[in-house]
């Protein structure tokens, strides 16, 4: 429905209504019907439009109804606008005529009321109910202030008849109840019709309130077309209501509406009736009832604002909790609860001492009880690494079956002294008790490396001499612990052991063959070039060989892509190994020289969609689709690097540790 045929109707009207009103200014007191009919037939025409808002196709059953309901109303209105008008006005309508207008208004009214106490508003919580009955009840108090000193209070002065007085108290009751409801769907909001529709009816009132408030200013006979003037106003909302209403009903979703989270209605309720309580002040007139309406009004005012307050306490309670989940998800482990590498990193550059603790077999555990069995006891062994230590050292699971202990503050005079070693052994003593998990018994030893900060070392030296330290506990044995001193780099890989054990791998090798190679090994002087030697004593090409390096022992540092340089210009493959960490460091992929990559079955998705050659079962691979993902696009990643991504299985890769 167009705006412009709205003007074509209303502006014909408008104008009959000036024109009578500027002939009544300059004295003509004929053709009184000139005056009335412009509003009663834009009533009735409003009442029209809403007919037709009611048939838009879309609404609501509920809408449908309240715009027939409020078109009844609108109908019943017409024929009474001009007794009431010249009642107000000190007419002498009265008798019949009078009592059939009061009645019809009435009935009017009531069936506004009816109709928008049966609109569903939004659903709200109880707070919200309080708060938006405050807002109310602010509204309908500043109403009744305007309402009593612009129409009651000059009928009380008047010494009225009784019926008259009795007859404008029950309209006046009517319209404040249907000021509430207007105001109460306003603030609550409704799908059941267009929210600026009912805005369109709210100014309908307003612009009553304003033609009351004018009453003492119109009793002159000549500014009677004034009263008329705001009837075709009046009328004219109506008929904007019925547009809006056919315009937005089916074309807007109610979850696409935008509303503000707050209503400044209260507000300039407050601040008009503030106004009117200065007039009236200033005048000397009836001041008590508008200066009670106006303090009860600030008063509710005020009760919302402390209720606003104490909610937005709530809400930054509310946010800073928030914050802190966020953060300890990023920093901790979702499974043992314990600080991730992230947060690991973070601590290590105060740290004064670093322990690795690495459990022995755990791959073993989780190839042939499951993974919930596995999961169990790394759960378990986080448990028992926190009751070892101070509550100042910080416990952290660095990925798979790999933890670390950060120690502040040691108490012994000698660097690491006494402290780490009873320290090391109360690790291995707490993890050495069998371990029940998900009906299994289990005997779980670790693998110990301590470390002590010496004069100089950085945070990246600490974290490497606690490794090299727990790959010498792991050459000693199982359940045994190992601390770092400068000699024991030479101790634990001398030239001629690190031979022999390149010399016994590659002799059981048969082309092509991973040989899985720690970080100590790989930056150990001389390392490719023995490598290269020993291939070449064996009869076999460098290209049928892949170094298999363990993520957990990497970092982007020169000396790692040294080594990788000098192995990559010899011919030899480089994977990156991430068996046991359930996740990938992309970026060590991007920043050194891998050929391929290594991950467990249980990272490893079902690529073939990607021409990944993956061996094993169809359900290996991520369970949940954030996961998947993630492992989709890690494949997706090696494959435009040129990277060859493979999935490790029980015995699908050789393996020999160095």
């Amino acid at each position: 429905m167009k705006s412009s045929r709205l003007l074509a109707v209303y502006a014909p009207l408008f104008a009959v209504a000036a024109g009578w009103g500027l002939a009544r200014l300059a004295g003509f007191e004929g053709l009184r019907l000139l005056g009335w009919l412009p509003g009663a037939l834009g009533i009735a025409i409003g009442g029209g439009y809403l007919l037709l808002a009611a048939r838009t196709p879309g609404l609501d059953p509920a809408g449908r109804r309240f715009w027939r309901q409020i078109a009844v109303a609108a109908l019943l209105i017409a024929p009474a606008t001009q007794p009431l008008t010249e009642a107000s006005l000190g007419g002498h309508k009265t008798g019949p005529i009078l009592t059939g207008a009061v009645v019809l208004l009435s009935v009017a009214l009531v069936l506004v009321l009816w109709a928008l106490l049966r609109l569903p508003a939004r659903s709200r919580s109880r707070g919200d109910w309080l708060r938006l009955g405050l807002d109310g009840a602010t509204v309908l108090v500043c109403s009744a202030s305007f309402l009593w000193h612009f129409v009651l209070r000059p009928l009380v002065d008047a010494r009225i008849e009784l019926p008259k007085a009795l007859g404008m108290l029950v309209l006046s009751v009517l319209c404040l109840l249907a000021v509430l409801a207007v105001v109460k769907l306003i603030l609550v909001g409704t799908e059941a019709v267009d929210v600026r529709a009912l805005q369109a009816l709210a100014l309908v009132v307003l612009i009553g309130a304003v033609g009351s408030a004018l009453v003492p200013v119109l009793r002159s006979p000549r500014l009677a077309g004034v009263s008329d003037l705001i009837t075709v106003a009046e009328a004219v909302m109506v008929g904007v209501a019925g547009v809006l209403q056919s315009r937005r009903a089916a074309s807007v979703p109610a979850a696409a509406r935008h509303r503000r989270p707050y209503s400044v209605l209260p507000y300039f309720a407050v601040a008009a009736v503030n106004l009117l309580l200065v007039a009236v002040m200033l005048s000397g007139v009836g001041a008590l009832p508008v200066l009670v309406g106006a303090v009860v009004a600030t008063g509710a005012v005020v009760a919302r604002q402390l209720l606003a307050l104490r909610d937005n306490d709530g809400l930054l309670k509310s946010l800073r909790e928030h914050q802190r989940l966020l953060h300890e998800q990023a920093t901790h482990d979702a499974l043992t609860g314990l600080p991730n590498r992230t947060l690991f990193n973070e601590r290590l550059e105060s740290a004064t001492a670093a322990i690795l603790i690495d459990l022995d077999d755990f791959k073993a555990v989780n190839d042939t009880l499951g993974h919930p069995v596995g999961d169990g006891l790394l759960i378990e062994a986080g448990r028992r690494l926190r009751a070892a230590v101070r509550p100042a050292d910080l416990v952290a699971r660095l990925g798979g079956d790999e933890f670390a202990i950060l120690v502040t503050d040691l108490v012994d005079d000698t660097p690491g002294g006494r402290h780490l070693d009873a320290l090391a052994v109360r690790i291995l003593r707490e993890l050495a008790a069998p371990v029940r998990s998900h009906g299994h018994v289990l005997a779980v030893t670790a693998s110990v490396g301590v470390a002590a900060r010496q004069p100089g070392d950085g945070a990246q030296d600490l974290l490497r001499h606690a490794d090299i330290a727990m790959y010498a506990a792991k050459k000693r044995g199982k359940g045994t612990y190992a601390r770092y001193t400068p000699d024991l780099s030479g101790l634990l890989m001398t030239p001629e052991s690190r031979l022999a054990d390149l010399r016994r791998a590659i002799s059981r090798a048969r082309a092509p063959f991973v040989l899985e190679v720690g970080r100590a090994a790989l930056v150990s002087p001389g390392f490719a070039g023995e490598l290269a030697g020993l291939l070449d004593e064996a009869g076999l090409a460098p290209a049928g060989l892949t170094v298999a390096l363990p993520a957990a022992q990497l970092a982007d540092d020169e000396a790692v892509a040294r080594a990788m340089r000098e192995l990559r210009s010899a011919g030899v493959g480089l994977a990156l190994d991430h068996s046991g960490t359930g996740t990938v460091r992309l970026d060590l992929l991007a920043a050194l020289p891998f050929t391929a990559l290594i991950v467990d079955r249980d990272f490893g998705p079902p690529m073939d969609d990607l021409g990944l050659a993956i061996d094993g079962d169809d359900d290996a691979g991520p369970r949940d689709a954030r996961s998947r993902a993630f492992a989709e696009a890690v494949s997706r990643f090696a494959r435009d690097a040129g990277i060859d991504y493979r999935v490790r299985y029980e015995g699908a890769l050789q393996e020999s540790a160095l």
